[in-house]
């Protein structure tokens, strides 16, 4: 074995497709293209939201979890298809604010590694 075939940054930066739901369940035509939590945009979001989370308590102020959560998710998309709308990252935070079902469901395909990693063969 090599140590290159545990290697996962580079798929995570590269980012995948996520298949958006409706708010039934229903499949739409959009697909939200993410980078995966290895990446590293999402560590640096992560790294800043704990600093955020620290700086907060020590100040004795509220902490705002779900504006970080999409801070970080925006950071992590890399743009979208499927919509006659041009990707923005204006556009996108707008849609992760006002569809939490949405955010919800990249915030899922992100957090799960097998969605930027190939199959291992097995032996």
């Amino acid at each position: 074995m090599k140590l290159q075939e545990l290697y996962t940054l580079d798929e995570h930066e590269d980012g995948r497709d996520c298949l958006i739901n409706d708010d039934d369940g229903n499949p739409t035509t959009l697909k939200i293209k993410v980078k995966g939590t290895d990446s590293s945009t999402y560590r640096l979001q992560l790294k800043k939201q704990k600093n955020a989370f620290m700086e907060a308590k020590q100040k004795g102020k509220e902490f705002d979890e779900d504006k970080h959560v999409i801070d970080a998710l925006v950071e992590c998309t890399v743009g979208w298809s499927g919509t006659e709308e041009k990707y923005s990252k204006k556009l996108c935070r707008e849609l992760y604010t006002k569809a939490p079902y949405v955010k919800e469901q990249v915030d899922l395909f992100i957090a799960r590694r097998e969605n930027f990693t190939k199959a291992k063969r097995k032996k």
